[in-house]
């Protein structure tokens, strides 16, 4: 078995991922799947979203996604604070639809029609990470990325442990360990000049 690469996708790399998924037939459906992934959520949390996840009473996209233990890690409930940017991509996504069958599911197999297999989705996001050259990657590339991202940019842990639902705050002291961007922060940041 092979160790999962702890590489962390700066925006350059971000762009030519979600260049590359642009190609793709069902490009909407993968390029929204990515941005959940990049948003901070598990697999677990997004691969069997349903409009009712997703909209308010009046058909608005939620602020943030509140979610059981059907839909995240173990049986605790997980609260995601979405970004407006993926809120407009949501709506932009859903536009046209009925939305009054609330069990209807984000993404489906166009192959199928149903919703997608966890290990579906794990063999396609590595598929396209392999098919650009980043090599043992997994769909918790995109939450490690945020994650990390937070950190190197100052946002303080306790928030971060909070915006990703880590049950334990050493889980997400484990992201400092592998962001060498972020001591190098420090160091550039409070050498005395």
């Amino acid at each position: 078995m092979k160790k999962e690469n702890r590489e962390i996708i700066d925006s350059k790399k971000l762009k030519v991922i979600f260049n590359y998924i642009s190609t793709l037939s069902n490009s909407k459906q993968v390029d929204l799947m990515f941005r959940f992934s990049y948003q901070g959520l598990r697999l677990c949390n997004w691969y069997k979203l349903q409009l009712k996840d997703i909209l308010t009473a009046n058909n608005e996209i939620v602020d943030c996604l509140v979610l059981n233990g059907e839909k995240n890690k173990g049986d605790k409930t997980a609260t995601y604070y979405l970004s407006q940017d993926l809120k407009d991509r949501i709506k932009k996504y859903i536009s046209g639809w009925d939305l009054s069958n609330k069990e209807r599911y984000l993404f489906v197999s166009p192959k199928t029609n149903k919703p997608y297999q966890k290990n579906s989705l794990s063999n396609l996001f590595h598929k396209i990470y392999s098919d650009l050259g980043i090599e043992n990657c997994s769909t918790h590339l995109g939450r490690r990325t945020f994650i990390t991202e937070l950190l190197t940019n100052g946002i303080d842990i306790v928030s971060v442990k909070t915006l990703v639902n880590h049950s334990s705050i050493n889980t997400t002291t484990l992201y400092y360990q592998e962001n060498p961007n972020f001591l190098k922060n420090i160091v550039d940041n409070n050498v005395i000049k």
